[in-house]
């Protein structure tokens, strides 16, 4: 064999089993944090469809959904550990696991407000949507967050606090009269201890204040 060939046979195999590996992976955490959500989930509603999108993303879709809302759905957004190039460029650019709830309200929200981090991979599409809207960035020290709102709002603060849970880091408020949308990011720890019911509450009283 020559030694371009045996280079060749030794990429692939380190790429194939990387894969495996990283899928395998993935796959794991998915289900491990599936199992951690359900203590969640009944807070939106009870019928829940689920869906894996490749092996990094777990999609569930609630369409009758508890009051205050019409609709939402859950998404674990897991980095692509299968694949090594795509893996470390997305973490270097700050990517991390994720937690996505996203729900339509049944009642049009009073506010329009973007809390974003903008060192999250997954904010940085809504920071040049609100900029290019001329959304007013909201004033002050709210750190590590940058806010956005239209028109300005007074419970900034008490918004905020109420999106936080234990041991998960906010990443994103979005709230818009479009849709009625309301969506909460979090990061994802490795092995979350803390209930995930604490995250759906977080939403609920989110709601509540909009």
């Amino acid at each position: 064999m020559s030694p371009g060939l045996s280079v060749f046979v030794v990429v692939v195999i380190i790429v194939a089993g990387w894969f495996a590996l990283g899928t395998h992976a993935n796959v794991r955490k998915g289900h491990r944090l599936l199992d951690w959500l359900q203590s969640g989930l009944p807070l939106l509603g009870e019928k829940t469809t689920l869906q894996w999108l490749g092996s990094s993303v777990v999609h569930l879709k609630i369409e009758k959904a508890n009051p205050p809302f019409r609709r939402a759905e859950v998404l674990i957004v897991l980095e692509p550990r299968d694949v090594p190039h795509l893996w470390l460029f997305s973490r270097l650019r700050g990517r991390r696991d994720l937690l996505i709830i996203r729900t339509e309200l049944r009642a049009i929200p009073h506010v329009q407000v973007e809390v974003l981090d903008p060192a999250a991979w997954s904010t940085r599409a809504v920071d040049q949507e609100v900029r290019k809207e001329q959304w007013q960035l909201v004033p002050g020290n709210q750190q590590p967050y940058r806010i956005y709102s239209l028109p300005p709002i007074t419970d900034l603060h008490e918004i905020i606090t109420e999106a936080l849970a234990p041991e998960l880091s906010l990443v994103r408020i979005g709230v818009r009269r479009t849709g009625n949308a309301l969506e909460l990011q979090w990061h994802l720890p490795s092995h979350p201890t803390a209930p995930a019911r604490a995250a759906f509450e977080a939403v609920q009283r989110v709601a509540q204040r909009v």
